[in-house]
């Protein structure tokens, strides 16, 4: 399934190999990968990027909705600005994270809410999932703001997703209101 969503300022589009050197600056950032889960070293070159997205785009089919990854470009410029996700957590794979990683030149412009909102309208509708969850580090301070404007809800901090200490933060489906 293609997905292309458009907000009032974003479009959350499939990932395409020609990413890979936008792409690598948020994965190939260390104000970026340390705080990914699961944990990650940075990616170190744009070819190894490219075999990133490429194994992105090949599994992408084989998602059942609303489990994907997606770019996230402005509307103006086409700039590549954020990445987005909706994928089954471990070890159960009975949850659904919500995740958002922005290239830090991104920061601050509130693209991680508004493109996170667009993508949780659609999964709820679309998708028919009830309810949707997110997980940051402790300290990761931008990823627990952006939870808390969602209007995510913190359940508690556990250690059974990725064998890593993270704050855990859901949202209902009857709760969305964006």
């Amino acid at each position: 399934m293609t997905l292309s969503l458009q907000t009032d300022r974003l479009l959350i589009r499939d990932w395409v190999e020609d990413d890979a050197d936008a792409a690598l600056e948020i994965f190939g950032s260390a104000d970026v990968a340390p705080w990914l889960s699961p944990a990650i070293d940075k990616v170190p070159d744009a070819a190894s990027m490219r075999l990133i997205l490429q194994a992105w785009i090949e599994a992408q089919p084989n998602f059942v909705v609303p489990a994907g990854r997606w770019a996230v470009t402005r509307n103006d410029t086409g700039e590549l600005v954020g990445a987005l996700l909706i994928r089954l957590l471990p070890p159960y794979e009975e949850d659904l994270e919500i995740g958002w990683q922005l290239r830090p030149s991104a920061w601050g412009h509130g693209y991680a809410t508004e493109a996170s909102q667009a993508l949780m309208r659609w999964a709820f509708k679309e998708g028919q999932v009830d309810e949707l969850f997110a997980v940051a580090r402790p300290n990761n301070r931008r990823a627990i703001a952006t939870a808390k404007r969602l209007g995510m809800e913190w359940v508690g901090e556990t250690d059974k997703y990725y064998d890593l200490n993270l704050q855990v933060y859901r949202i209902r489906a009857s709760e969305f209101t964006s």
